[in-house]
């Protein structure tokens, strides 16, 4: 237990993202396509209870061994996962709204707060720090999708030029980084495969911040917010079309950068269909819904796999 404490990773908690992104599928999916109530609920509990043992484990990892956290939030990969913490509590908040507002709104303040901090962070330890191009990849997307997370649940919560300001933190440096990550990915050596999931989290940050904008606008439909998500379309069609890089890379922690992305579409998908209401919209929303239900189970499956023949929480060079 010592040993697989010491070693349990940040980036676990991109498993609550996951998790978080498909539990919101399926509220939405309630709403607006019908679909049963009861399924929501189930995928909440096992959220919640995933989220518990994950977090409170790390806090033990924390408290038992504090060099390794820090280590994490020193080091120049590492550090970008460790925003999914406030992540996921944002997630969860988002995830609540349905069913118990008021715990919406704890996990949201905690959330926020938490993930402006990191955001804080990260940005100086990015600017104070000397990285090489081949460092970044597209988990460095973490600290920046949050903010974008945060008026999802805001908008009901605080004041509208609060929601703002983090909405325009969010989509400034997206820009910033999708223009360093692309110079990156075309002019260096290719991510190594532990990393290759990660590209869908280029998904991501327009697919959220469509819906992030939906919700500031009240339902707005307008050019903005249909270039956010055309060019969320765009990214996930050019890297289905790529299936085959994905396929032929071992299971790692980071498959689950392929869930949370997924989800986030599948919402956009959702709100764009009840807006317009067409058979096309309608099919494309069922199709996302079963794929990232397909991947969630799958990569759920893999990694139960991956802790029963303790592959994980284990240290590196191993």
């Amino acid at each position: 237990m010592e040993r697989s404490l010491k070693y349990f990773p940040a980036p676990l908690f991109a498993i609550i993202m996951g998790i978080s992104g498909l539990t919101i599928v399926y509220a939405k999916a309630y709403h607006f396509l019908n679909f049963p109530y009861w399924l929501y609920l189930l995928l909440l509990f096992v959220d919640t209870v995933a989220f518990f043992t994950i977090f409170i484990l790390y806090i033990f990892k924390w408290i038992k061994y504090p060099d390794m956290v820090r280590a994490e939030f020193s080091h120049p990969i590492k550090s970008s996962f460790v925003p999914a913490i406030s992540v996921s509590f944002l997630l969860i908040s988002i995830a609540y709204m349905d069913y118990a507002p008021s715990i919406a709104v704890t996990f949201w303040w905690i959330g926020a707060w938490l993930h402006l901090y990191f955001t804080f962070n990260v940005i100086k330890f990015w600017i104070r720090n000397q990285f090489d191009v081949k460092m970044i990849n597209p988990a460095w997307f973490i600290p920046i999708v949050g903010n974008v997370l945060i008026p999802v649940a805001g908008v009901d919560i605080v004041n509208e030029y609060v929601n703002l300001f983090f909405f325009s933190i969010g989509i400034f440096y997206w820009i910033i980084l999708f223009t360093i990550v692309t110079y990156r990915m075309i002019f260096h050596h290719p991510l190594p495969k532990k990393l290759i999931p990660t590209f869908f989290i280029l998904i991501a940050p327009p697919a959220v911040g469509f819906i992030s904008y939906f919700r500031i606008t009240f339902g707005a439909i307008d050019i903005f917010s249909m270039f956010l998500y055309l060019i969320a379309i765009f990214i996930f069609v050019l890297l289905i079309t790529k299936k085959s890089v994905y396929t032929e890379i071992p299971f790692f922690i980071s498959w689950w950068a392929y869930t949370f992305p997924l989800a986030a579409i599948t919402i956009a998908t959702i709100l764009v269909y009840n807006t317009f209401k067409n058979l096309p919209m309608y099919l494309f929303s069922l199709f996302l819904l079963f794929l990232v239900t397909a991947v969630v189970v799958f990569v759920s499956f893999r990694t139960y796999l991956a802790i029963k023949s303790q592959k994980i929480c284990i240290p590196e060079e191993e």
